[in-house]
C-alpha cells in the first residue's frame, strides 16, 4: 500500500473570500468633486504630493518593521500522499470498480472545518489517487448514511454549487503557493474548474478540458475525475505538487478537508496544501493545441435598419514552449457565445465596472494581476478595453498573441492584440507586459507596462512596479499581507502625464481581522488599457472585524464589521466620506443569513451633475445617513427567497431601494430565478423610479447539454433584453452553441422587436 504522511503540519493561513460573505449594498465608494474649488470642507493636513509620499514612506517603514520583526514558527513537513503510476487507467464512468483503484494511494484522514473546527467528520470520505503519463486520476467515495438526502440540484457547468454537496480538488503544480487550479464536481456530475489567483482567490470563469462522472448509490455517492496534463502548466522537474481536497455536505453545512483546517481560510489557500508525491515522466505530447471555430450569424435591427449575414471562421492556437511556459495565438477572434452583462442603472457620476466573460482573456489572467488592486476601483489592465467599445459593442480583433508562464523563479505574462478600426479611430496595436519575481519566502516584486489607447486616435503608455508581501508563519497560525505600488502614465488623449501610488496592510484572521489602505491618484493619471473609477484624489480606508461562532441550535456565527473611509482632493480637502458603523451578519446552521448595516456618507459637489435627463443635483456639501437590511435563505433549500431594503438620505431628498428574489430548484434538470428591484428617488429637483425585473431559466438535460435563458428590463430605457443560449459539449474541449439575442422596445403599451441576432457556432479542439 502506498505511504502517506498523516502527521501535523504548520497551518499557513491566507486572506480569502469568506465562506459566509454578507450582502453588500451597491453604494459608491468615492465621489468626484468636479471643477471649481469654492466649497471648503475641512482639510486633512496641509501637505502636497511630497507630504503624501512622506506619509506613505513613514507608514511603509513602520509596517516593514512589524513585518520583519514578527516571530516565525518552525517549519514542519506537510502531509503528503505518495501516488503510484499505472499503465491501465480507469474508465471514467463514476464506478470505482476498475482494478487500478485497488493499487491507488488512499486518503481517509479528513478533518471537519465547519461548523466545528478540528472535529471528526460526520461522514467518511475516501480519495484514491493515481496517474498515467498523460493524466491525473481521482476516485472518490463519499459515504452517507442518508443517501436520499444528498443534495444535487445543479447539472450546469461552472456553477458555484452553493445548493449542493460537492468535492473540490485544489492543485498547485509549481509549489510556489502563488497560483494554482481547482476542480469541483457535485453528485449530479456537474463540473466547475478555475484558476486560483493571488494566493487564494478562486476565478471560476477559466475553462479547460477534463472529465468527471458521478453516481449516487446506497452507500452515498462516488466520483471519478481525470485531469489531462495537457490542460495544466507545470514544472517538469518538480515531482511533488501541492494538493488539498474538500468535501461539502450541504444539508449539514459541513466542510471537511485533508489539510488546512482553519475555518477562517478557504480550501484554495495554497499555503495550506499537502503534497502529491511521485509525479515523474509526465507527458504533454507536442504541447500543441488548436481550436478551430466557425460561426454563422444573422443580425436584424430596425434603427438603423439592418439585415445582415456574417460567416466568421476563427482559430486559437496554444503551444507549450516548455511545460511551464506557453504561447497562445488567436486569429479573427470570435466571442459570439459570450453571455450578456447583467443590466444595471448607474445613479452615480462614475463609470461602472463589468467583469470579463470572454474565454481568451480569462486564460492565465492571474499572471497580469498587479498589487492586489480592486478591479472595480483601479486596475492598470482591464481586458474589456480590448475588443469592446465603450458602449459594450464588439470590436473585431484581427489577431492576438500571448506568452504566459514561469521560468527561473519568475512569472511572465505578455499580451499583444491588433484591433480593427472602430468609429474612425484606426486599427489599434495594444500591448501589456507583466513580470514578477519571488522574494523572501512568500513575497514577490514585479513590474507592468501597457501601451496603446483603444478609446482615441492617440497613444498612451503606463508603467508600474509593485511589492507584494505575505507571511503565513506568524504566531498562532495567523497571516499578514501587504502591498506597495507605484504607477506613472502618459496619454495623448488628455495631453498629460501623472502618477498613482499606494500601500495597504491586512490582518485577515479570526476571530479578529483588520486592514488599512492609502492611495494617491493624480489628476491626469490615465490607464488607457485599465480602469479608474476616480482621479484627482487621495483615498484612506480602514476596517476592523470580529467573528463569533457560538454554533448554537439556531445561530452558527455573528460577523461584525466596521469600515471608515475618507477621500480628499490633492490639496487634502475632504471631498467624500463613507463609513460603515457597523455591519452585522447573522448566519444560521442551515445557512440562512440576516445582514444589517448603518452607514454615514458625505459627498462634496463643486459642480452640479445630471443624475437623470432634466434632473440636476446642485453643488453642495451633502451628508447622508442610510440603513440597509438583507434576509436570504440558504441555497440548499428547494425554494429560496431573498429580500433587500435600503432607506437613505440622498442629496436634496431621499432614496429607497427594494429587491425581492425567488430561486426555484425543483429538480436537478431545472433551476429558475426571478428578481425585481425597485429604486425610488425623491429629490427637490425632481422624482423618478427605476425598475429592474429579471428572470432566468436554466435547463440541463445532462452536464454537457444545457440551455440558459435570461430576460432583463429597465423602465428608463424601456427596453427588454432577451438572451438564450444552448451549449452542447459533444466531446471534451469541443462545443456547439446556438445563441439568440433579442431587444424589444416598449412603445404605445406594446413591446416591439428592435433587434435580433441569431448565431450558430461550432468549435473543435485538437491536441497533439
Amino acid at each position: 500500500m502506498p505511504h502517506w504522511n498523516t502527521g501535523p503540519s504548520v497551518r499557513r493561513n491566507q486572506c480569502s473570500q469568506r465562506e459566509e460573505a454578507p450582502f453588500r449594498g451597491q453604494k459608491s465608494e468615492t465621489r468626484d468633486q468636479g471643477p471649481g474649488k469654492e466649497l471648503e470642507p475641512p482639510h486633512i493636513g496641509c501637505y502636497g504630493i511630497n507630504g503624501f509620499l512622506n506619509h506613505v514612506l513613514t507608514a511603509g517603514l513602520l509596517s516593514a518593521a512589524v513585518l520583519f520583526g514578527l516571530t516565525c514558527q518552525a517549519e514542519v513537513e506537510r502531509p503528503f500522499l505518495q501516488i503510484p503510476h499505472t499503465e491501465n487507467p480507469p474508465s471514467i464512468d463514476g464506478r470505482l470498480d476498475d482494478p487500478c483503484w485497488r493499487t491507488a494511494a488512499v486518503l481517509t484522514n479528513f478533518t471537519q472545518v465547519l461548523p466545528l473546527e478540528g472535529a471528526p467528520p460526520s461522514e467518511g470520505t475516501e480519495v484514491r489517487v493515481l496517474y498515467t503519463r498523460e493524466q491525473l486520476f481521482f476516485g472518490i467515495r463519499c459515504h452517507d448514511h442518508e443517501p436520499a438526502a444528498i443534495l444535487a440540484k445543479e447539472m450546469r457547468h461552472d456553477t458555484g454549487f452553493s445548493s449542493d454537496d460537492k468535492i473540490e480538488v485544489v492543485i498547485d503544480t509549481f509549489g510556489q503557493q502563488r497560483e494554482g487550479y481547482f476542480f469541483a464536481v457535485n453528485p449530479a456530475g456537474a463540473r466547475t474548474e478555475g484558476l486560483i489567483e493571488d494566493f487564494s482567490r478562486e476565478n471560476s470563469l477559466w475553462d479547460t478540458v477534463w472529465q468527471a462522472r458521478t453516481r449516487i448509490d446506497a452507500q452515498g455517492w462516488t466520483a471519478e475525475v481525470a485531469i489531462p496534463f495537457k490542460s495544466l502548466s507545470f514544472d517538469r522537474t518538480q515531482t511533488a505538487w501541492g494538493c488539498n481536497v474538500e468535501r461539502v455536505i450541504r444539508r449539514k453545512q459541513e466542510r471537511v478537508r485533508w489539510t488546512g483546517i482553519a475555518r477562517a481560510q478557504q480550501v484554495a489557500t495554497l499555503a495550506d496544501l499537502g503534497e502529491l508525491r511521485g509525479l515523474t515522466n509526465l507527458h504533454q505530447g507536442l504541447g500543441l493545441e488548436a481550436k478551430a471555430s466557425l460561426s454563422v450569424k444573422h443580425a436584424t435591427a430596425t434603427q438603423p435598419a439592418k439585415d445582415d449575414w456574417d460567416i466568421k471562421p476563427s482559430l486559437d492556437l496554444t503551444y507549450y514552449l516548455t511545460p511551464a511556459l506557453k504561447a497562445n495565438a488567436t486569429f479573427n477572434t470570435d466571442f459570439a457565445e459570450t453571455e450578456v452583462d447583467d443590466r444595471v442603472v448607474n445613479l452615480t457620476r462614475f463609470p461602472l465596472f463589468f467583469p470579463e466573460k470572454r474565454d481568451f482573456f480569462l486564460q492565465d489572467s492571474d499572471l497580469f494581476r498587479f498589487a492586489g488592486l480592486s478591479s472595480s476601483v483601479l486596475t492598470p489592465f482591464y481586458t474589456r478595453r480590448i475588443g469592446l467599445a465603450p458602449d459594450g459593442q464588439p470590436v473585431d480583433i484581427l489577431a492576438g498573441g500571448r506568452v504566459t508562464g514561469r521560468f527561473d523563479g519568475a512569472r511572465l505574462a505578455v499580451l499583444g492584440v491588433q484591433q480593427a478600426d472602430h468609429c474612425d479611430l484606426g486599427s489599434k496595436s495594444l500591448f501589456v507586459g507583466r513580470v514578477s519575481k519571488s522574494v523572501l519566502e512568500e513575497s514577490e516584486v514585479g513590474g507592468l507596462f501597457t501601451y496603446g489607447d483603444p478609446r482615441s486616435r492617440g497613444d498612451a503608455a503606463l508603467g508600474g512596479a509593485d511589492f507584494n508581501y505575505r507571511n503565513t508563519r506568524l504566531p498562532a497560525n495567523k497571516t499578514l499581507r501587504g502591498h506597495a505600488w507605484f504607477m506613472g502614465s502618459t496619454s495623448e488623449s488628455i495631453d498629460g502625464q501623472d502618477v498613482a501610488g499606494g500601500m495597504d496592510l491586512s490582518y485577515p484572521n479570526e476571530p479578529f481581522g483588520a486592514s488599512v489602505a492609502a492611495r494617491h491618484i493624480g489628476e491626469k493619471f490615465d490607464p488607457a488599457l485599465g480602469f479608474v473609477r476616480r482621479r484627482d484624489i487621495r483615498y484612506y480606508q480602514g476596517s476592523a472585524n470580529y467573528t463569533w461562532r457560538p454554533n448554537a441550535a439556531w445561530l452558527r456565527s455573528i460577523y461584525l464589521d466596521v469600515r471608515p473611509n475618507f477621500t480628499t482632493d490633492l490639496n487634502n480637502r475632504l471631498v467624500a466620506e463613507d463609513h460603515d458603523l457597523p455591519s452585522l451578519t447573522f448566519t444560521t446552521p442551515a445557512g440562512d443569513q440576516l445582514w444589517l448595516l448603518y452607514s454615514n456618507e458625505r459627498d462634496v459637489l463643486d459642480a452640479p451633475f445630471e443624475i437623470q435627463p432634466g434632473i440636476m443635483i446642485p453643488r453642495g456639501d451633502y451628508r447622508m445617513n442610510q440603513f440597509q437590511a438583507s434576509l436570504s435563505t440558504s441555497d440548499a433549500r428547494a425554494v429560496g427567497v431573498e429580500f433587500k431594503a435600503r432607506t437613505a438620505e440622498f442629496y436634496t431628498g431621499r432614496r429607497r431601494e427594494f429587491f425581492g428574489g425567488l430561486d426555484l430548484r425543483p429538480v436537478r434538470y431545472v433551476t429558475a430565478q426571478i428578481g425585481y428591484a425597485l429604486t425610488e428617488v425623491r429629490l427637490a429637483e425632481g422624482a423618478f423610479d427605476v425598475r429592474l425585473p429579471t428572470a432566468r431559466l436554466n435547463l440541463a438535460l445532462t452536464p454537457d447539454l444545457t440551455w440558459t435563458t435570461l430576460a432583463q428590463y429597465d423602465n428608463l430605457s424601456d427596453n427588454l433584453g432577451f438572451f438564450s443560449r444552448i451549449r452542447w459539449t459533444f466531446r471534451p474541449g469541443s462545443d456547439l452553441f446556438f445563441v439568440v439575442n433579442q431587444g424589444f422596445a416598449f412603445d404605445d403599451w406594446r413591446f416591439h422587436q428592435s433587434s435580433r441576432d441569431i448565431t450558430l457556432k461550432v468549435g473543435v479542439t485538437v491536441r497533439f
